[in-house]
């Protein structure tokens, strides 16, 4: 089953979806669970887990620490997520959950993909990146889905939202197995898992991020939009166009 079969069948109701999303403080945000169909989340996990070291980078600021892995070479099982994921169809489910429009996926991956901490480290409460330079676009939407099939809650590592002063906690999610969350971005939207995790030495906190975007970009003015030419003008050297007879 395609992957977007399974989500809208399990989360067809995208009018009663989007009065969560809106509604729920404090800013747009909504958490799925059993999001995936059991076995993909499950392969996504083993793949996680057994991509080599070399194909990690090392994330560290201010506390945090994290593995990234975005290299979809050695990550069939998650290429084939990213690429239905990515996909006309689940656009526009995503559009009609959300309903944010013109939203565009980000095939460079950047400071997404694969995720995975250990115990002992945290992500400090932090507002995400607000653009992104290799497509010169602005984020509009952070997509989570964890993939940790024996994690305990006590363990901790939950995504944690707080006030737009940063003073109170607004939201705690566990990072259960095969749990999506997805949040519209807003620039003072902290979170994070301050508290370091207390999993066994041989379990990672995984998971895989994807982000959306908006554009807010215009056309040249020296260069008009329209649809295909078909003339050419042997004299300017010019393609042009005639308009359809109404």
């Amino acid at each position: 089953m395609k992957i977007i079969d399974h989500v809208r069948t399990n989360f067809s109701n995208t009018k009663k979806l989007n009065d969560t999303f809106v509604g729920t403080p404090p800013f747009p945000m909504i958490v799925l669970d059993n999001f995936l169909p059991t076995e993909l989340a499950l392969e996504l996990e083993k793949e996680c887990n057994t991509i080599p070291d070399h194909h990690w980078t090392e994330f560290t600021r201010r506390g945090s620490s994290m593995k990234e892995c975005i290299n979809m070479n050695v990550a069939p099982v998650a290429e084939s997520f990213v690429n239905q994921f990515h996909s006309q169809q689940f656009m526009k489910w995503l559009t009609e959950l959300t309903g944010i429009k013109d939203l565009i996926p980000d095939p460079y991956l950047i400071g997404a993909g694969y995720s995975k901490i250990k115990t002992g480290s945290s992500l400090k409460i932090h507002t995400d990146f607000n653009w992104n330079d290799s497509m010169k676009v602005h984020r509009m939407l952070s997509f989570i889905i964890y993939l940790n099939s024996d994690w305990k809650e006590e363990w901790g590592g939950h995504l944690q939202f707080n006030d737009f002063q940063n003073k109170n906690v607004i939201q705690r999610v566990p990072p259960l197995f095969n749990r999506a969350v997805l949040w519209r971005h807003h620039k003072k939207g902290f979170h994070g898992f301050p508290d370091p995790l207390t999993c066994p030495e041989n379990i990672t906190r995984n998971a895989f991020r994807l982000f959306f975007y908006v554009s807010n970009a215009e056309y040249d003015s020296k260069d008009l939009p329209h649809r295909s030419l078909y003339w050419f003008d042997e004299e300017t050297g010019e393609p042009y166009d005639i308009p359809t007879e109404k």
